[in-house]
């Protein structure tokens, strides 16, 4: 049997404690047995200020995806032969699982969007905490509850609410302290270059369990990746997967009473349509709790268990991407005659492999408008002609299909030097200025 850890009890806790009066009679005989069967309780810390329907944006925001069929099993954390999410961790003794779950679904996000199940993003709950006050249900006491909607939207506001940028940042840039009043300053000082951007995030208040609101879970999940969601947690729960491991194991649905809140937030990975449940089959989630709680952190609980599902967050990350090399100096004559076009190419390498854009600038005050797109690493040319003698420096430069824009190439530099006869007509009166006065004389 596994280590039990313990952590002080708050407020939050005899909330759900003082609610059991409401808990159905077949429940009540369950808590009474299991109490007897777990004679070290696991204690945990849940949000003392609860999550209610009230608290989610009005109109409620809208699911981003569209609903199609889904498969009867999905699992992120065994997609492909891979593991999609992040390792469960601990929330010690503050009420920020909304926090653990923003971060957990953003880490996952992460992975998924860049494409590659080897890179194990480990992000900053305490930046949250300590830099983003107003994500907080009340204004800085993360530790008291707030929503991962919130967390996600502060993350990416550039105002002063959300710290002036839009990012999360890694775990070792400002590690987690389980404390609301770490002030922001103690963040690393290179946080900046760290910030790792959200494109977008929304949440949605779904209500009692429905195959309307199963559909769009899955298929957000199936869609883009894992989601925050909401649930009101039991005592029972708390201990009954304290004490079962197994990845089989499923918490039933034990019929609650409403009680119009949610007092915890978990990240839904998953999920198995299984006729032998009442409800047709369970979800597969991620807790904060350690991963000495249920199966290394992770649990499985029946559809519109315990509520679950009823509230709902989902995020968007921002890939990072490369710009596009600085291209080659342009190629092409050096010295001609005015008023006769001639041709100039360049290339360069976009790393991502987007497709480049290409803008000449003629040194004449003229240019191009951008060229292309074409491939990365293929020759472009743009044509010219100058109407005046002299010198210019001619430069290029790129963007991917992003907006991504390169430096300026090194210059090549043309010419169209005067002809002989003007030569000797400016030498003689640059030498001879008297000759100048005189013809000025005569007109």
């Amino acid at each position: 049997m596994k280590t039990q850890l313990i952590v002080t009890f708050t407020a939050c806790v005899f909330i759900i404690i003082a609610g059991f009066s409401s808990i159905t009679a077949d429940y009540t005989t369950t808590t009474s047995s299991i109490q007897e069967e777990y004679s070290h309780p696991f204690h945990v810390v849940l949000m003392d200020d609860s999550l209610s329907p009230e608290d989610v944006q009005e109109p409620s925001q809208r699911s981003p995806v569209i609903c199609a069929e889904t498969p009867d099993s999905f699992n992120w954390r065994q997609h492909e032969g891979f593991d999609w999410t992040t390792p469960a961790k601990h929330q010690g003794n503050c009420g920020s699982c909304w926090d653990f779950a923003a971060i957990g679904t953003l880490e996952s996000i992460i992975k998924i969007t860049e494409n590659n199940p080897h890179i194990n993003p480990d992000l900053s709950e305490q930046y949250v905490l300590s830099c983003l006050p107003a994500a907080a249900n009340n204004y800085g006491q993360g530790c008291m509850g707030g929503t991962p909607y919130h967390a996600f939207y502060y993350m990416m506001n550039s105002s002063s609410e959300g710290n002036n940028v839009n990012g999360a940042i890694p775990e070792d840039c400002f590690p987690y302290q389980a404390d609301d009043q770490i002030p922001c300053s103690e963040k690393c000082e290179q946080w900046v270059d760290c910030l790792i951007p959200i494109a977008d995030c929304g949440e949605q208040w779904l209500g009692f369990d429905s195959q309307s609101a199963r559909d769009t879970i899955k298929n957000l999940i199936y869609q883009q990746g894992p989601i925050a969601a909401g649930i009101d947690v039991t005592d029972h729960f708390v201990q009954y997967f304290s004490y079962h491991h197994r990845e089989t194991d499923v918490y039933p649905d034990t019929h609650e009473t409403w009680q119009n809140r949610l007092n915890h937030i978990i990240v839904i990975i998953g999920w198995v349509d299984d006729a032998s449940f009442e409800n047709g089959g369970y979800w597969i989630c991620k807790n904060s709790w350690g991963t000495d709680w249920g199966y290394d952190g992770y649990f499985n609980i029946e559809y519109g268990g315990l509520f679950v599902g009823a509230y709902i967050a989902w995020v968007e990350y921002q890939i990072y991407n490369n710009r596009p090399q600085k291209p080659m100096s342009p190629n092409g004559p050096t010295s001609g005659s005015i008023n006769t076009h001639y041709n100039y190419s360049t290339s360069t390498i976009d790393l991502d492999g987007d497709d480049i854009y290409y803008l000449f600038d003629f040194g004449d005050g003229s240019s191009t408008n951008w060229i292309g797109p074409v491939t990365s690493n293929t020759e472009i040319s743009a044509s010219h002609q100058w109407e005046k003698k002299g010198s210019y420096a001619i430069r290029v430069k790129a963007k991917d299909t992003h907006g991504y824009e390169t430096e300026w190439s090194d210059p090549l530099s043309v010419s169209f030097p005067k002809s002989k006869a003007e030569h000797w007509y400016k030498t003689i009166f640059v030498m001879h200025p008297f000759l100048n006065r005189f013809i000025s004389l005569l007109d």
